[in-house]
């Protein structure tokens, strides 16, 4: 193996590359050609793909539950449902009742690796107010609460009551969705979901489906918005996003006499509150501190 600067990689056929962004993973190229880093290798021999099914959806979700676990996401615990079949079911009805809905993913071979949801609001989707989602997933008399934190779905064996879960679940709807139709009431695109499995986070696979919705955005002449852990927040700057403003998730206060299932449930979902930013991309992907001005300022 030899090195061509600091980060391009000679490659011939079997030999390992050890990419210098992520020395810890190696990966063999079966042709020999030019590298610049395993990124690189990721983007060219992962393909991008648009769900159209179902049944392919599922193994997204399944995904999803992982790298929603880890870290540990407050929102995903209460929108995630009672069972992985269910919350499939659920969001791709949701996908297919949302006009202009795109579900991607990215496999490594033949293993589902990633995905993110771009929503193309060509009109304004606010111009009649929505209501704001509700926790009517939750099944009446629910007795176990699977937890993706802090272990994949651990369950939380004491019984618990679907009031208190459902308070906490509208709550997070509230304060999580709330705010968009203030900032969100023009043409945008919007990132609705985007996760990466953990076993392969830092090689592309986010990069690959962000192009994929910053390009449509430029081609459309569009803004765009996501909501962004603060994890999330280096992938979606360098694609162009800045930061607007912080918002909380937070357990509210209990419900008189649910105080003791209120306290199991605010230490497994959210202990603390748990802070979300709202990012945006200017048209273009083009913002300058001082000189561009919120759109929905103006």
């Amino acid at each position: 193996m030899a090195r061509f600067g600091p980060a391009l990689i000679r490659t011939s056929h079997e030999e390992v590359v050890i990419a210098k962004e992520d020395p810890e993973h190696s990966v063999k190229v079966d042709e020999g050609g030019y590298m610049a880093s395993l990124r690189v290798y990721h983007e060219l021999h992962c393909p991008l793909s648009e769900i159209t099914n179902a049944a392919d959806f599922t193994g997204v979700v399944e995904v999803e539950h992982r790298a929603y676990a880890t870290p540990a996401n407050s929102l995903w615990e209460v929108l995630k449902g009672p069972n992985i079949d269910e919350c499939a079911e659920r969001q791709w009805a949701w996908h297919i009742g949302t006009p202009n809905s795109h579900w991607l993913t990215v496999k490594d071979g033949n293993k589902v690796i990633s995905g993110a949801e771009w929503i193309v609001h060509e009109t304004n989707p606010f111009e009649k107010p929505r209501p704001i989602v509700k926790a009517t997933w939750w099944p009446e008399g629910i007795t176990r609460f699977y937890l993706t934190t802090p272990r994949p779905l651990r369950l939380l064996t004491t019984p618990l009551n679907v009031g208190p879960l459902k308070t906490i679940s509208d709550s997070f709807f509230e304060t999580f969705f709330g705010g968009r139709p203030s900032v969100m009431n023009r043409p945008h695109l919007l990132l609705n979901y985007c996760f990466v499995d953990p076993e392969h986070r830092r090689k592309g696979a986010g990069s690959l489906m962000m192009q994929w919705g910053c390009k449509l955005a430029d081609e459309k002449g569009l803004e765009a918005f996501v909501e962004s852990t603060d994890d999330g927040r280096e992938l979606y700057k360098a694609h162009g996003f800045v930061k607007v403003r912080p918002f909380f998730l937070e357990v509210p206060p209990a419900t008189e006499g649910d105080e003791e299932e209120f306290a199991k449930l605010k230490e497994v979902i959210a202990s603390k509150p748990y802070r979300v930013w709202l990012m945006w991309r200017p048209k273009g992907g083009k913002f300058e501190e001082g000189k561009t001005v919120y759109s929905w300022e103006n």
